[in-house]
């Protein structure tokens, strides 16, 4: 299970430093997304958000997949309530969803049949993997 700062730092591997550059020395989540970011306004609301929906108390704290996409969705909701979600804005929050069920594919996780190739690369396969008793 990848900690709140080493998930955002794949996130940043995976998408670029354009889109989601972290801070590495930040101290608290808000600050963890640098201000050079594209959508900054945007990530940091999913960097506090997935803190949150994750219980952390610091940015070492053990995150887990599906608190963390409930904290992109929640962040998505809010954004088209207060109409602030354009369609750039929404397909950057479905990459970063669709990037941290890759980085969670990783670590063990096998409720769903993921591709191995990047996001980028390959759609997610929504069909659920059987488990064997």
């Amino acid at each position: 299970m990848p900690s709140y700062r080493s998930l955002f730092i794949e996130l940043e591997r995976a998408l670029g430093k354009v889109l989601l550059p972290v801070d590495r020395d930040a101290t608290e989540p808000v600050r963890l997304i640098s201000s050079s970011a594209a959508f900054l306004d945007l990530t940091r609301s999913v960097a506090e958000n997935v803190y949150v929906q994750n219980c952390c108390r610091t940015l070492h704290d053990p995150v887990e997949l599906f608190p963390t996409l409930d904290a992109l969705g929640k962040v998505k909701c809010e954004c088209r309530t207060s109409d602030t979600l354009d369609v750039v804005a929404a397909e950057f929050l479905e990459r970063v969803g669709e990037t941290v069920i890759w980085i969670f594919s990783g670590v063990g996780s096998d409720t769903y049949e993921i591709s191995t190739k990047s996001p980028t690369q390959a759609p997610l396969r929504g069909a659920k993997k059987v488990r064997e008793a």
